[in-house]
């Protein structure tokens, strides 16, 4: 049954590919791995076309929707379009919303006549949607076959107040088989690779959210973090996106065994071009005051941030102490904290603060049963578990725990998060100076090669601790500067593999380097505007 219930799921995503989009013959073979530049080349879409999706942020989309300048419709058929093309080349969508979209932007240009003005905050922007986040009457698989049947009777909490600020949802975008992966592989959907280099994973759990914007098909997406969801597929496709603190964007409507567990908490978070448009994501939703539609929320409002660059402080973690970055990795962070020095920006090293031992911890408490939901979710209906699955559901600390265990983990938690902060007070004290933030590698490596993305730790750490973190792109693996070190050390297994991996650097070609900004809990503000100052610093707007 789980078979024929397989291929009547990918027979309604194909076809449900915008028919204009299909590329048939000028469709690449899988030799050319960095199909980037393909949706612009392929002769499918119109100079206006690659207008609207390659040359304005989502923040500017809304403004010329509002100004009259572009309508709604030609926005979204743009970015279907593109969308269609992308999901061609990488595999990254699992269904389209063609008729429904095209349906509701025409709604929206009507009202915008009638009315003589938008529609809300985000009259017209086309948003992608990780399939996760349920939709009335649509599936969602959560990372599982054995639910591949089953459907939504009501939309998340999230979706209906973007969809109240005017916003379009058009396609919906692939995640891995059990959503805990740094890859994007499903025993439904396949894998979806990397548009730069499609050797090279796109990452994961938002792995086609990120292969969708890497290839431009979404000006702004919705992905979910408990490890790394969220930024590791930004990273690997150069684009931006953060993982907000716990409790301020509302979860209701999410699906998946990860629910109702509150050992680590899950964020949903923006993924976009622009890191203006990580701003207005975060402001439209919580200028609605979402906390008195969703309880568990904080009533913190998106706040307005004043930080002086001459007064900043940046601590810049080169490296966590268990596995260390590859070169590219390394060159981006010394060419970015050059660029901070000369404007002023005072910089500190960080010592990480047992990374091992956070990582012990975090693994443990994202299956407190010993993974035997997992297992069990697999075994029901003959579902093979994928290497990465395998990979995460047997670290060393994974084992089913009663009660008395259970809240002794709990406790091990809180006593990390209060160590970590005592420290970051201490070594505020012996500076006389706030440390304002953290800079650090999204991972150890470029996107990683499919089936390799095994270490989390430079992301997990931080949903560990609950601190905001966001990614914005730096620069590309360069095989001239980005040289083997020859004579490198490993200190552990896990670092060694990483190690070996590139020593054939050539893997790693047109591989997008991102960085990642890390503030206290609740400073999601303060992690934005610091990105800010970083990306002016290097002179970028």
């Amino acid at each position: 049954m789980a078979a024929s219930s397989i291929q009547q799921v990918l027979e309604i995503r194909d076809a449900s590919i915008p028919k204009d989009s299909l590329l048939g013959n000028a469709l690449p073979g899988s030799s050319l791995l960095d199909v980037s530049n393909i949706p612009r080349q392929c002769g499918l879409l119109s100079n206006d076309e690659i207008n609207i999706t390659e040359n304005y942020t989502a923040t500017q989309l809304v403004t010329l929707m509002a100004l009259g300048q572009l309508t709604a419709e030609q926005v979204l058929r743009a970015y279907l379009k593109r969308a269609g093309i992308a999901h061609q080349l990488t595999n990254c969508a699992t269904e389209f919303l063609g008729e429904e979209a095209i349906n509701r932007a025409k709604c929206l240009d009507e009202e915008f006549n009638r009315r003589g003005g938008p529609v809300g905050p985000l009259h017209g922007l086309p948003i992608s949607v990780k399939d996760l986040l349920i939709m009335r009457g649509r599936r969602s698989v959560a990372g599982y076959i054995k639910w591949i049947n089953r459907i939504a009777e009501d939309d998340a909490l999230i979706l209906k107040i973007l969809y109240e600020a005017g916003a379009i949802f058009y396609v919906r975008t692939t995640q891995p088989q059990s959503l805990m992966h740094l890859e994007c592989s499903s025993s439904i959907y396949g894998i979806t690779v990397n548009p730069f280099n499609r050797s090279l994973t796109c990452g994961g759990s938002s792995g086609g959210e990120g292969a969708l914007l890497g290839l431009k098909g979404s000006p702004m997406g919705i992905g979910t973090d408990i490890g790394g969801s969220i930024r590791s597929p930004a990273a690997n496709n150069g684009v931006y996106g953060l993982k907000p603190t716990t409790f301020r964007i509302p979860k209701q409507g999410l699906v998946g065994v990860q629910m109702g567990r509150e050992s680590i908490i899950t964020t949903i978070g923006p993924l976009a071009q622009a890191r203006e448009d990580i701003n207005l994501f975060m402001k439209t939703i919580l200028d609605t005051q979402p906390w008195l539609r969703d309880p568990s929320l904080v009533p913190i409002p998106w706040r307005s941030i004043t930080l002086d660059s001459k007064n900043l402080t940046v601590a810049v973690m080169w490296d966590d102490g268990v596995v260390h970055p590859h070169p590219p990795i390394t060159r981006a962070l010394h060419e970015t904290v050059e660029y901070l020095k000369k404007s002023g920006i005072r910089i500190i090293d960080w010592e990480p603060i047992d990374h091992q031992k956070g990582w012990d911890l975090i693994s443990a408490l994202y299956f407190c049963n010993g993974a035997e939901t997992e297992r069990n979710m697999m075994t029901e209906v003959n579902e093979e578990p994928l290497p990465l699955t395998e990979w995460i559901l047997n670290q060393p600390h994974v084992k089913k725990r009663n009660w008395t265990e259970m809240n002794e983990l709990i406790v091990e938690r809180e006593n990390y998060r209060n160590r970590y902060a005592h420290i970051w007070n201490e070594r505020e004290t012996s500076l006389n100076c706030s440390i304002d933030c953290i800079l650090t590698p999204v991972g150890p490596s470029a996107a990683p090669k499919h089936g390799t993305a095994k270490w989390w730790g430079y992301t997990s750490i931080w949903n560990l601790l609950d601190y905001p973190a966001a990614v914005f792109p730096v620069t590309t693996v360069d095989l001239v500067k980005d040289k083997v070190e020859i004579d490198y050390k490993p200190r552990n297994t896990l670092d060694e593999e990483n190690y070996k991996l590139y020593t054939s650097a050539q893997s790693y070609i047109n591989a997008p380097i991102s960085l990642q900004v890390v503030c206290r809990r609740y400073n999601d503000e303060k992690v934005m505007k610091c990105v800010e100052i970083i990306e002016r610093a290097m002179g970028r707007e």
